[in-house]
């Protein structure tokens, strides 16, 4: 039931979008990031601006406005984001390689106004999505709303997915069946795996270290249903991200998972609909020895595109440039080229070089780093399991990523750069914590869980003294003198 009021929501969501932007610089800059959270994977909702004043630059604009508002307020980013710097590297690497395919391509410099600029300046907005949550997200209350409103996109994703599946017949596998994803939009239903698979690891690490039953339950329960819209994506790609991210998850903490794992690699088979047990056996035939036709496709993508590379061995031919290359014609029903290469570090490789995927690489192990450090060390809870929770997530991109582009999509990837900007936050926070406690002693907060409750009633005084300095005036703990 929509009451008539459909042709209102895109009026109602750049009002809402405006009194954001006014919010964040004037008041809060972090209003302007809790609102463009739930709008992340949400492409086909976002796009219902697009035909109002500034509405198809969005993020771009709100995000200006939180920067302004921090600016304003003279906050700067945490200690711990030093490793920022490797952002700013691969940003000012990828804006030359851009120049660079400018060259190859035989077309003028990439300017404002300029489609391949706007590409990049889109993907780049996911950096800066991290560094602005860090600077913007000061306490843990504020990393647990985050928290709150990612879970509430991703609820609403699914519930948007579900309803395109929930009708169809799942007897038989066809092309017919996964044509739809929902308001992923056009990432497509690949996209939307990547992600249905990356968001399920990331509430399982919460699980793991949540101690009330009932919040536990409810990140078991979206977990579930994000792997169920998983399922029904009929995305090879999706499954083996997801298992990926589990295992990392069970190796690392929950040791339950791996065992549930194995029973259901055992038994996958009998439990899922057979549209999905034909998808997953229609890869490789025994019989004839030969691939399915989409597998032998991403084989000639990936020869046809090596060739370019060993042209371009260094640098390669230049940041999306792929693209523009019309390398191989679509076999799969559509017009004319393929636009990418269903590998995308194959098309690193293509596009910036031998540098450019090690720079890349660099940037993954640093995020895996970042993660695995909190989870290891943070005394919160909450923390750690933020940290497990982006270890989990880059490994489901990993594996995502062997597949396809999943890694440029604002819609898939945002929010890992929203998670990767409130771990630099935590690891300032537990600093902050740390040189509040006495020499000797533990923090209370150790042993406390999502829910901000001290435990140890043998501590009263330390576990108040410390969880007063987690909360104490952001800008008192980390503004710096102009």
């Amino acid at each position: 039931m929509h009451f008539g009021l459909e042709s209102y929501v895109s009026y109602a969501l750049y009002l809402g979008a405006v009194a954001a932007l006014l919010l964040s610089v004037f008041w809060r800059p972090k209003v302007g990031i809790y609102f463009l959270l739930p709008l992340i994977p949400l492409q086909t909702v976002r796009y219902r601006m697009n035909d109002l004043p500034l509405g198809s630059s969005l993020f771009g604009v709100m995000l200006l406005g939180v920067a302004v508002g921090l600016w304003r307020e003279r906050q700067t980013l945490p200690p711990a984001a030093r490793w920022f710097r490797v952002l700013g590297i691969y940003a000012g690497f990828t804006f030359g390689s851009l120049c660079l395919g400018s060259a190859y391509l035989g077309t003028s410099l990439p300017l404002p106004g300029d489609v391949r600029f706007a590409d990049w300046r889109e993907y780049m907005i996911m950096p800066a999505m991290c560094l602005l949550t860090a600077a913007a997200i000061r306490t843990k209350r504020e990393i647990q709303i985050v928290i709150l409103i990612l879970c509430l996109g991703t609820f609403l994703l699914d519930k948007s997915f579900w309803g395109t599946v929930a009708d169809r017949e799942f007897s038989t596998y066809s092309e017919d069946l996964h044509a739809d994803s929902g308001a992923m939009g056009y990432a497509g239903t690949n996209g939307l795996a990547a992600f249905t698979a990356e968001v399920s690891v990331f509430l399982l690490a919460l699980a793991a270290f949540e101690k009330k039953i009932w919040l536990r339950i409810a990140c078991y329960g979206l977990a579930i249903y994000s792997a169920l819209c998983l399922m029904y994506s009929l995305s090879r790609g999706g499954y083996a991200a997801f298992l990926a991210g589990a295992a990392v998850i069970g190796l690392l903490k929950q040791r339950k998972i791996l065992l549930l794992l194995c029973l259901f690699l055992l038994t996958w088979t009998t439990l899922v609909p057979p549209a999905v047990r034909q998808r997953v056996e229609m890869t490789y035939d025994q019989q004839s020895g030969e691939l399915d036709h989409s597998s032998e496709t991403r084989l000639s993508l990936w020869n046809n595109a090596l060739e370019v590379f060993d042209a371009n061995l260094a640098l390669g031919a230049g940041f999306n440039t792929y693209e523009y290359m019309h390398l191989n014609q679509r076999t799969d029903g559509g017009t004319g080229y393929y636009a990418d290469t269903h590998n995308y570090f194959v098309k690193m490789l293509v596009e910036t070089g031998v540098i450019g995927l090690l720079l890349f690489l660099w940037l993954l192990i640093t995020l895996l780093n970042q993660g695995y450090r909190l989870f290891r060390r943070a005394q919160d809870p909450l923390f750690s399991a933020l940290g497990l929770g982006l270890v989990g997530w880059v490994a489901c991109a990993v594996v995502a990523n062997l597949f396809g582009d999943r890694w440029s999509f604002l819609q898939v990837n945002g929010y890992m750069w929203v998670i990767a900007g409130l771990v630099c936050r935590a690891h300032a926070l537990e600093q902050t914590a740390s040189a509040a406690t006495p020499e000797g002693s533990h923090p209370a907060i150790a042993t406390t869980g999502f829910d901000d409750e001290a435990c140890g009633e043998s501590q009263p005084e330390l576990a108040r003294e410390a969880l007063e300095s987690l909360f104490a005036d952001p800008v008192s703990l980390e503004r710096r003198e102009p």
